[in-house]
């Protein structure tokens, strides 16, 4: 009797990298969602990039390449600060186009 072994898929270990806990991270089918919490946004762009500079580390690792043009930053909240909101988030030293609505 043979007994198929099953074969852990290789994007498994990227949710599992340790992210800092303001970051969650959710795969679905050919995509990866990044969501980070943060009390400002400038916070949010220190959290986010340090976490895409492990992603791509482990990408390296994998022998994988993540496309900085067809990945999208998109930022959400519900204050209603002076902040400014333009946020730069880089993948693969290039920065990453914000979403369009």
């Amino acid at each position: 009797m043979l007994r198929a072994r099953p074969v852990e898929h290789k994007f498994n270990s990227l949710l599992t990298l340790k992210y800092s806990n303001h970051t969650k991270s959710v795969a679905f089918a050919n995509g990866l969602v990044i969501m980070i919490k943060a009390e400002s946004i400038r916070e949010a762009k220190n959290i986010a990039n340090v976490d895409l500079s492990k992603i791509s580390a482990w990408a390296v690792n994998n022998k994988i390449r993540f496309n900085e043009y067809k990945s999208k930053v998109m930022l959400m909240t519900r204050r209603k600060r002076k902040e400014r909101k333009e946020i730069e988030i880089c993948l693969n030293n290039k920065p990453v186009l914000k979403c369009t609505i």
